[in-house]
């Protein structure tokens, strides 16, 4: 309970009361007496409504669209084909009807322009085209004959891998004759290298057909025969059973004379569809130095090696050149090649660190970032002779390239012996390669990107007279997700007693939160822990905001009420009393319930005449007159701002009102007292 005292006076016929502050008088025993006085709150409460804010986060992903792009084909004699491989007899007037159609490139972005890697090819019907990235060995017409060979030489004292897609035609049963691949190393490549071809047709441009005919020397092909050859005149392939016309891929040395009934093949792998499907099959050859062993490995046919005894009774040296042969008779085919990686004797890959962590083949950045790319690469050749090496990167747009960042072995590359162009990065290698010593790459960038989960791909390309032989694998920069800060939200008591449920606040680092307290029914907000507003950062901490308990007071009292100034008179002098001030109870507590009271403690008085019963309280409905037992003004079953400020109203003839009888007035000063009494309801803790 509450009290207010009111002191009246009456000075010189002006009667008068003011408010006397309670701390100037004695308290009764067992009341409250002080002004901000609390009453007890109930110590339940309400759950906070769960208005928590939240944080959307957008997963962007990254859609790698394929880039690679099918190319019109110029040539008049391919066709598109069915995927799905058929074993089915394909009519041959169905051929020549589509005759006109042609097959695209395979979808691979690896494939690579071999414009400057081969010799001028021997014969009238090999050609490259597609800006370089198709080998045509010859078309689709009878009596073809042709060959082709590297520039360069590849050492057989390092293991070096092929790989290419093959397109033998789409004839089915009426395919001939197929193609090889060879390593030879044939004398007259150095005086007359026109002349390094085998015979037509059975021979497919590498084998002799017979005593006298030509043939590839110092060699051993790899064939992809479409024509099975078992006559009496060509029965070459009379050795191969299995083969029912689908065509065969098997390991031939080349020699004055291959037209024998056995003994011409090696490793054989029998097709159980027609080779000349329409399709294009990965092929894979590989060279192990340690072994001396070549091996194949045709997609959707089969996988064999060949062991090579004797280098140099093989082939008459330890280094080859390498290429392809073909050749159609009466029956034919389109033989066609593209190829994803040729044969060298390099070994190189790619790694990449970000802010000069640990190296691997995939990492993860953030805007800002330092990104460091490293090449590995070593040259087994024990030569380079004019090849004029280099290394080249191309730089995606969301990296840039850091000025004098690159470096070989650990030492700063010189400005001439490094170009740009259009985010492609050349190395001139010559002055900083050590052969058959590893050379180590690298060179710093930064992430200029921001964008969550994006990827970038890179590779290094190893070149020799610009012509490109070796591409590292591929290394992976994924750009992270902004990194995010998840701070908890705390209500508490002033003892720090949780008194509503805490929430999480998620946000990227680097951006800014403001937090506001929340209304808590029976709980005023107090204050906070100081960082209720701030940057999202690594080190940021929990907040915290703290409540007192709610409470019932006097908001607002007046602290003096006039009376006025009267004379004194022959009749009944009626005032209302005039506030200093308004009158307002204000209830934080999550209970409701109170009630205002009013008594008069002493009775206007002046010396030791007093002036009982002359004042009274007045509302709408009646006027209680006031005296030692209190008396209800207002109660109320709501918590929150009352304001009863209304309720001492003089205009409206409303509040403390003194009615002074004839026998009562005289000059002098009269002083009474009042008190406010605020109570909360019984049984509402």
């Amino acid at each position: 309970m509450l009290k207010k005292i009111l002191l009246i006076n009456l000075l010189s016929g002006l009667i008068f009361a003011t408010v006397v502050p309670v701390d100037a008088l004695s308290a009764t025993a067992g009341t409250r007496s002080s002004r901000d006085m609390l009453l007890a709150s109930d110590s339940s409460y309400e759950q906070l409504p769960q208005e928590m804010s939240v944080l959307e986060t957008m997963t962007v992903e990254s859609a790698l669209e394929d880039s690679s792009e099918i190319r019109t084909q110029t040539r008049e004699t391919m066709q598109e084909v069915p995927t799905e491989e058929t074993s089915e007899t394909i009519d041959t007037d169905d051929f020549q009807h589509n005759s006109e159609q042609f097959s695209s490139l395979p979808d691979d972005p690896n494939i690579i322009p071999l414009d400057k890697v081969f010799q001028a090819p021997i014969g009238s019907s090999t050609s490259i085209l597609e800006d370089g990235k198709l080998l045509q060995l010859n078309p689709e017409a009878k009596s073809q004959h042709g060959a082709i060979w590297s520039q360069k030489k590849i050492s057989l004292l390092s293991d070096f891998t092929f790989k290419s897609y093959l397109y033998l035609g789409r004839r089915s049963f009426d395919a001939g004759d197929g193609m090889t691949f060879t390593l030879t190393n044939d004398p007259r490549m150095a005086s007359a290298p026109n002349e390094v071809i085998g015979s037509p047709g059975m021979g497919i441009g590498a084998f002799s057909t017979k005593s006298g005919e030509p043939y590839v020397r110092n060699a051993l092909s790899i064939e992809f025969d479409t024509y099975l050859n078992t006559g009496s005149k060509d029965q070459m392939d009379k050795e191969i059973s299995g083969d029912k016309g689908y065509g065969h891929v098997a390991f031939v040395t080349p020699k004055g004379d291959n037209n024998h009934r056995s003994g011409e093949h090696s490793g054989v792998s029998i097709a159980n569809t027609y080779l000349s499907n329409g399709k294009w099959r990965l092929l894979t050859v590989h060279w192990d130095a340690e072994r001396q062993e070549l091996s194949y490995d045709l997609e959707g046919v089969g996988r064999a090696s060949y062991a090579v005894t004797n280098l140099r009774q093989q082939f008459g040296s330890t280094s080859v050149y390498w290429g392809f042969t073909s050749s159609t008779g009466t029956k034919y085919q389109e033989n066609l090649l593209a190829i994803t990686q040729i044969p060298t004797n390099i070994s190189s890959s790619a790694e990449i660190s970000v802010n000069d962590g640990e190296f691997a083949m995939a990492s993860e950045a953030s805007k800002g970032d330092k990104v460091t790319l490293k090449n590995t690469l070593e040259i087994k050749n024990d030569y380079l002779d004019d090849r004029k090496p280099q290394v080249s990167l191309v730089l995606p747009e969301e990296l840039d390239y850091m000025d004098g960042s690159l470096r070989i072995d650990g030492e700063q590359v010189s400005g001439k012996d490094v170009t740009m162009v259009d985010r492609k990065l050349v190395v001139d290698l010559i002055d900083y390669l050590n052969l058959g010593q590893q050379t180590i790459i690298e060179l710093d960038m930064t992430l200029n990107d921001a964008t969550p989960k994006k990827q970038l791909a890179m590779y290094f390309t190893y070149l020799e007279d610009s012509a490109p032989f070796h591409d590292t694998n591929q290394v992976t920069l994924t750009i992270a997700a902004p990194k995010e800060k998840t701070l908890t939200i705390h209500y508490q008591d002033l003892q720090k007693r949780d008194i509503a449920p805490s929430k999480e606040l998620i946000g990227e680092i680097g951006s800014s939160y403001k937090e506001e307290p929340v209304s808590i029914a029976g709980y005023v907000f107090d204050h906070d822990s100081g960082n209720a507003e701030g940057v999202f950062a690594e080190e940021s901490t929990d907040i915290y905001f703290y409540y007192r308990a709610g409470r019932l007071y006097f908001k607002e009292t007046p602290e003096k009420i006039d009376l006025g100034k009267h004379k004194v008179s022959n009749q009944l002098v009626t005032t209302f009393g005039k506030p200093s001030a308004g009158l307002a109870i204000l209830d934080e507590r999550k209970s409701t319930g109170w009630t205002l009271q009013l008594k008069q403690r002493q009775p206007l008085s002046a010396g030791d005449f007093e002036m009982p019963g002359v004042l009274s309280f007045v509302n709408k409905k009646n006027a209680t007159v006031l005296g030692e037992s209190a008396v209800t003004i207002f109660t109320s079953d709501k918590n929150g701002l009352t304001d009863l400020s209304g309720m001492l109203n003089p205009s409206a003839k409303l509040g403390i009102k003194a009615d002074i009888p004839v026998e009562y007035q005289r000059l002098g000063t009269f002083k009474g007292k009042l008190e406010w009494l605020l109570l909360d309801v019984p049984n509402n803790f």
